[in-house]
């Protein structure tokens, strides 16, 4: 059930949307100065069995197991400012409240943007702040503006569904469709740890054109002393705990995570249907420490998803997603079964397999109904999952 807090944050949106109309978004270099942006989602999910699954089988990841969000009711409120202070340098803040066993809030995001054109058709632009790291084409948009509610299997297991992070992005782009980019963050999520210092960096390239485009990406990242915890739960969050004491429910990984992307996205003009899909690859190299030993740690993890799209009429949008990841893990040392076991790993190499569809609705500018459904099996029983959202956004100029 929505909390007080995010009834009021809800109340505060449709105040500020009243005297507008559903949605009134700018683009960042439009003419206004100060914008307020709003947002509200509400959900329905329900599956065959407890959803999200608390470990994905097989795969290494970090934090308690998740909760059971099988509800009705808040997914999120978000309120946010986007601020034009010239036509190169521009702000952008935004609070979520999501709702949920794990009601939280959140600054999301939270960065200054500048760029200047040094040469003709040459832009070079650099982003400083809380931001989504800049990884394939789905990640570096925010979840709530995806089309599938709920997250690819490869996702979640490579970044826990999403990733973000503190830090600066510099971006160039080259004439042809070219561009390339590098970044270095303050990461305290996973894959990596909550570790000090500038110890996430990224590369990307890409190329585009009318109707295609192609991205891919780079991360190597320091996750010493990212704990997984095997007993208790929660709902979602970007967060890891740490590992300041070795008990007898954390397992601790120290070492490095390196993931390579590729993804690419075809509609040719003016057509009704379109392709998108995603390859991401992760390799961790270090250790795991618990009471039960510390054996040496090697682990890959390959994973992706095709997207197939088909929008037949103005506002409708069905869409088919097929997903496949597969992780595969190698310890060396003193107890290595033991330490696998407790880590929930020792059962991999198995593929994890999911089908789902959505059909959505915009029935007028800022408004959205979406109804899917997902079919993941693997190790354990096939569940079917149902999830149907309605999502409201605006954007209002203020000067």
């Amino acid at each position: 059930m929505p909390t007080r807090s995010s009834s009021r944050l809800a109340a505060l949106l449709l105040l500020l949307a009243g005297p507008v109309h559903a949605h009134e978004a700018h683009d960042a270099d439009g003419g206004e100065r100060l914008s307020v942006i709003g947002g509200i989602g509400l959900m329905s999910l329900h599956a065959d069995d407890p959803y999200p699954r608390p470990r994905l089988p097989g795969v290494l990841e970090a934090g308690s197991p998740r909760a059971d969000d099988r509800r009705d009711g808040l997914d999120y409120a978000e309120i946010g400012l986007r601020a034009r202070f010239t036509d190169q340098l521009q702000g952008y803040l935004k609070i979520g409240h999501h709702g949920g066993r794990d009601a939280r809030n959140e600054t999301e995001e939270a960065w200054l943007d500048g760029h200047i054109e040094p040469l003709t058709d040459h832009r070079a632009s650099l982003r400083a702040g809380r931001q989504l790291v800049p990884l394939g084409l789905l990640n570096p948009v925010h979840a709530h503006a995806w089309d599938f509610g709920i997250a690819p299997l490869a996702l979640r297991a490579a970044v826990n569904e999403s990733w973000r992070a503190d830090g600066f992005k510099a971006d160039w782009n080259f004439p042809g469709g070219w561009s390339a980019g590098l970044g270095a963050w303050r990461n305290q999520g996973f894959p990596g740890a909550d570790a000090g210092g500038l110890k996430l960096v990224t590369a990307r390239g890409g190329w585009r054109n009318d109707s295609l485009r192609i991205e891919a990406g780079y991360a190597n990242v320091n996750a010493d002393g990212r704990a997984l915890l095997s007993t208790g739960n929660m709902g979602h969050t970007h967060s890891v705990p740490s590992c300041t004491r070795i008990a007898s429910d954390r397992v601790c990984f120290f070492g490095t995570a390196q993931l390579l992307t590729l993804a690419a996205r075809w509609q040719p003009a003016e057509s009704r249907y379109w392709m998108g899909g995603e390859w991401w690859i992760k390799r961790e190299d270090g250790r795991l420490d618990s009471i039960n030993g510390s054996p040496a740690y090697t682990g890959t993890l390959n994973g992706g998803w095709l997207d197939a799209g088909w929008r037949p009429a103005q506002g409708w949008e069905t869409i088919l997603r097929i997903e496949r990841a597969v992780a595969r893990h190698d310890l060396v040392g003193a107890n290595a079964g033991l330490v696998a076991n407790q880590s929930g790993i020792a059962e991999s190499g198995h593929a994890l397999r999911a089908i789902g569809a959505v059909v959505q609705w915009r029935p007028a500018d800022g408004h959205r109904l979406a109804a899917e459904w997902h079919r993941e099996q693997g190790s354990g029983p096939t569940n079917n999952v149902y999830l149907l959202r309605y999502q409201f956004l605006f954007e209002k100029g203020l000067f």
